[in-house]
């Protein structure tokens, strides 16, 4: 159905009009809503948003309001680890008079460092990804508090404010001002959400629309394709974006990667930019990596393809990292193992652990062991097995793993250890031996073993028990997608990469994507 300037009715929510969680939606009847009374009727909408400014204002006052609860913990911090006089408890209302400068400072670094600028323009924000900016702004505005003290003291006479106190302040004031940005995200995804339409059809789309539909802070509106209407489910034709931007109150645009771009498109999406935030997937997506670098050439943008980096000195540092991160959890978490161990043994008859024969480094066959969560049924297994090797790659995986059939085997006790993610805790036995690392590509059982040309790449490193994989769908993507996005992360390893990774498994584990 298309949606065109001399044509317009109610819409109502369908599976096939790509409406979706629109319960009752009435597309208005008025084709032009000028700009600042959109956007101020937005508070009387279902599905209220925020505003550019009013995320800006926001996350300055957040960040403000985290660096000022920040300075007097750190200050109590360090007079109890400290034993100079300046540092005492005795000294803490002068010490917060002299620093007081240090909150405004914070915020203004951040400000001339562009991060309230890009703030509006992410995609999906990420504090891990922040991490580093924060780091930095913080640090710029420990200096600023110092030279603006340092001036006012050789100006003044006021007291000269002292580097120890205001470097722990960064410390301290990087962790929190982290944790309020999660927790004000929190709250906005609660309270608002951003109204997305996807462009664009085949497979790419699809993996589109589904992390749309994952993510609690957007709301999937529907899908417009470049060009003939012959796609089921699409609203429109690119030309009918401005109408339909209008109509639907969308606030953000995904377009997928596709063959080319008409100029009539081109101009369509310029005309968009003023009100709608757009994000295109390149072309050649498959190769492109956050490690990839945008650079131009006499003012045209050229995205630079990151090469393949895992030298033996990495190899040697991802070790490293697996061995102290596997200890690590298998110390902490020593005295759970007997309690989940006794649960499983007594949640139905069968082993405590469940072994089976995965590919590892160099395609060596290893056995991976986990708690295990599902009644046995080896008959089961072996045709599911089978199945996998012969099912099309273009399906989702729990379609060909048969996970939604299998349901009924899931113990209760399996249940929570697979929403917890507890049943892979002995995976890190896997690791302390070096059948696996922390983080990596799938574990491919022998069935699925049959890659070839740049795919067999993901044999280079040892599997992981979470990865790109894991955090970007799992069992929701196809064979295909987990096959690139393992190429993904082989040709573009970090170990920054693999702390993001291990930042992000918690909350994919704590929503549930692609588990079944």
């Amino acid at each position: 159905m298309s949606i065109s300037e001399s044509k317009v009715g109610t819409v109502k929510p369908t599976a096939a009009s790509g409406l979706v969680n629109e319960p009752n939606f009435a597309i208005p009847s008025e084709l032009s809503v000028p700009r600042r009374r959109r956007r101020q009727s937005r508070g009387a909408s279902p599905y209220r948003s925020v505003t550019d400014r009013e995320l800006t204002l926001v996350q300055i006052s957040c960040d403000f309001v985290c660096a000022c609860i920040a300075l007097p913990v750190a200050l109590v911090l360090l007079s109890a680890l400290s034993s100079v006089p300046t540092n005492a408890p005795s000294q803490f209302a002068t010490s917060i008079k002299i620093d007081s400068l240090f909150p405004l400072a914070v915020v203004i670094a951040l400000a001339f460092g562009g991060v309230y600028r890009v703030t509006h323009r992410q995609l999906h924000p990420s504090a891990f990804l922040e991490f580093r900016e924060l780091s930095f702004g913080v640090g710029c505005g420990c200096v600023l508090t110092l030279a603006i003290g340092s001036f006012f003291h050789a100006t003044f006479g006021t007291i000269e404010p002292i580097a120890t106190q205001l470097v722990t302040a960064v410390i301290v004031a990087v962790g929190v001002i982290t944790l309020g940005r999660m927790v004000l995200r929190i709250f906005l995804h609660a309270l608002t959400t951003t109204r997305v339409l996807v462009v664009g059809g085949g497979q790419t789309a699809e993996r589109i629309m589904m992390n749309v539909r994952h993510d609690p802070g957007m709301t999937l509106v529907g899908r417009v394709v470049e060009g003939s209407l012959a796609d089921v489910g699409a609203l429109g034709r690119v030309s009918d974006l401005p109408v339909l931007c209008r109509q639907l109150d969308v606030h953000r645009i995904l377009v997928a990667a596709g063959d080319r771009f008409s100029s009539e498109s081109l101009d369509t999406y310029r005309e968009l930019q003023d009100f709608v935030h757009i994000a295109m997937v390149p072309r050649y997506y498959e190769l492109i990596s956050w490690r990839s670098r945008l650079t131009d050439l006499g003012g045209m943008p050229f995205l630079e393809i990151a090469q393949p980096h895992l030298t033996s000195g990495d190899r040697f540092m991802k070790r490293a990292f697996d061995l102290f991160i596997s200890g690590a959890v298998l110390l902490l978490t020593s005295p759970i193992l007997l309690v989940v161990a006794i649960g499983v043994k007594l949640s139905s008859p069968g082993p405590v652990l469940f072994r089976q024969v995965r590919l590892g480094r160099d395609a060596q066959p290893f056995m991976v062991t986990k708690f295990r969560s599902m009644t046995t049924d080896a008959g089961v297994t072996a045709a599911r097995g089978d199945r996998e090797e012969t099912e099309d790659p273009d399906r989702p995986l729990h379609e060909v793993r048969g996970k939604k059939d299998e349901s009924w085997r899931i113990t209760r006790f399996g249940a929570f250890l697979r929403r917890t993610g507890i049943d892979e805790i002995p995976q890190f036995i896997n690791v302390f031996k070096g059948d696996m690392s922390v983080v990596g590509p799938r574990p491919f059982i022998p069935s699925e073993s049959r890659v070839e040309g740049w795919a067999v790449r993901r044999f280079e490193v040892r599997p992981g028990i979470t990865g790109l994989w894991q955090v970007s769908g799992r069992n929701d993507l196809t064979r295909n997608d987990l096959v690139q996005l393992d190429y993904l992360y082989v040709a573009s390893w970090s170990l920054w990469w693999d702390l993001k990774i291990m930042f992000e498994t918690p909350k994919t584990m704590a929503r549930g994507t692609g588990a079944y």
